[in-house]
């Protein structure tokens, strides 16, 4: 064996016991991650208690999709997929949340292994499909959000295997595969409405090489899909319509959009780099994970400066950013290039990939031991509040966790109904006679009605409008404050009498 033949052999040993020692470490974090989500009994986000009322009304029959205008005061603001499913589980006795943390933990699962596949069908290089599929399963926003019971993975997965079915049918065509592909479009597409990036490339793609094939598949998925989407909005009286699509359009705010940019550029700076330098250098033939990519950022910066978003917005850039950068390393010849001990300028390449690597899971390790925490303050913070929930008497809360856990009924959901409100869509009028008339035994809020006159509101901080506020000061007063992991804990008053 000549001399370069055996640096090589040993460079790859190198990279194997590398790549497996991070793939570990990548299990145990994720493995962390999933035993917190059955042991955790209190909200990962808020959002996912709201999501927990809507499966525990479909569940006992009480539907989905709500008259704006009456009580209860929220929305369903998702297509109907992950709800049914997560319903389907409640009554197998899965509780909330842990059903829907358990469907989301599946998912990223499946999304994993599809990266794998993936990869494999658009890389020459093993070294390119494990790196891969490495930094999808252990970029710590991803593993985060793989334990929240919200439909980001669910739909995530539809998308991508959506993917994978196109790209069989590119090597091999056959039309069940594109029937597959646009089945599962329809299904990630009725799981979370604006998961439409993977159909879009799809879509672009097949007119790019067929207009009359991409007009089969635009019908295959536009025609089922706004059947049923005209069908369930007609069964709602109007409700799925208000819900899944006009309650989305809130107020945008610039802050929100530099926000998450600053995120992706701190969390995800090694992967752009690397997926920048193979655009720029190895962009043909082009691939479709990369004009998946570029609609998925797109839609990432029309949405995620809406007020409400959170990191969840970044999921699908950041597995289509891992599996780019393993598709550049793979075309710029990067595994050679190291393999052979090469000084080039694409070997540098090793540190934004490690650094991303090495950042991520401390980010992950930082994450699971802030959500030990946090369920620690919340048990305690649930143990003082529950005498107070005890009975039949409503109860006004912006805390809905609490209510959650204690199996109560949600009848306004603060942060969605005071944006309605201030938008002019939603009448103020019916909960401000409720409150004038004192028929709310309890009212918690993040607020000192009474001590912190004259602050300027944050917008997403779940909260009532300033009217309503106003009868809580003259006909309430404050009778408890509790701490706990949210701002300055529970202010929580009863009537005058």
């Amino acid at each position: 064996m000549s001399p370069a033949g055996g640096q090589t052999e040993r460079m790859e040993r190198y990279a194997r016991r590398m790549l497996l020692t991070l793939g570990v470490a990548g299990a145990l974090a994720a493995a962390v991650h999933g035993a917190l989500l059955l042991w955790a009994r209190h909200e990962f986000t808020q959002v996912e208690s709201v999501v927990g009322f809507h499966v525990n009304n479909l569940a006992e029959g009480r539907g989905l999709y709500y008259d704006l205008n009456r009580y209860p005061y929220t929305i369903s603001p998702y297509t109907p997929c992950f709800y049914l499913a997560a319903a389907a589980l409640k009554r197998m006795g899965a509780p909330v949340p842990h059903g829907g943390r358990m469907l989301s933990f599946l998912a990223f699962l499946g999304v994993v292994a599809l990266s794998w596949r993936i990869l494999q069908l658009e890389t020459r290089s093993r070294f390119a499909v494990w790196t891969g599929t490495l930094l999808a399963a252990t970029t710590g926003n991803l593993v985060f959000w793989a334990t929240v019971g919200q439909v980001d993975f669910l739909a995530l997965l539809f998308s991508l295997a959506a993917l994978y079915e196109y790209l069989q049918y590119r090597k091999e065509p056959r039309a069940r595969r594109l029937a597959a592909a646009g089945a599962l479009v329809f299904l990630s597409v009725f799981t979370k409405q604006t998961m439409v990036s993977a159909g879009a490339t799809i879509l672009i793609l097949l007119a790019l090489e067929d207009r009359r094939r991409a007009a089969w598949f635009a019908a295959l998925v536009g025609g089922p899909g706004v059947a049923l989407a005209l069908a369930l909005n007609w069964l709602t009286s109007g409700a799925f319509f208000e819900n899944a699509v006009f309650s989305n359009l809130v107020p945008f705010s610039w802050s929100k959009l530099l926000g998450h940019a600053k995120y992706l550029l701190a969390a995800g700076g090694g992967l752009l780099v690397i997926t920048s330098v193979g655009l720029r250098f190895r962009l043909r033939p082009v691939s479709p994970l990369w004009v998946y990519l570029g609609l998925a950022m797109g839609l990432l910066a029309l949405t995620s400066p809406k007020i409400g978003s959170d990191l969840n917005y970044q999921i699908e850039p950041f597995v289509l950013l891992a599996l780019c950068a393993a598709l550049s390393l793979d075309r710029l010849g990067f595994f050679p290039a190291c393999f052979r001990g090469d000084r080039g300028p694409v070997t540098l390449l090793q540190i934004p990939l490690f650094l991303h690597l090495v950042l991520n899971l401390a980010i992950s390790g930082n994450l699971a031991i802030n959500r030990a925490i946090n369920e620690l303050l919340w048990r305690q913070e649930y143990a003082q509040l529950e005498p107070y929930l005890r009975g039949e008497h409503r109860v006004l809360s912006v805390q809905l966790d609490p209510l959650l856990r204690r199996g109560r009924q949600l009848e306004v959901e603060p942060l969605i109904y005071t944006l309605m409100v201030e938008a002019g869509r939603v009448d103020p009028e019916p909960l401000r006679r409720d409150l004038a008339a004192k028929r709310f035994d309890l009212v918690i809020l993040y607020e000192d009605l009474f001590g912190n006159r004259g602050q300027a509101p944050n917008p997403e901080l779940p909260r009532l409008p300033a009217m309503q506020l106003e009868e809580i000061r003259k006909n309430y007063r404050l009778v408890a404050h509790v701490a706990g992991p949210l701002l300055d804990g529970d202010y929580l008053y009863q009537p005058v009498r």
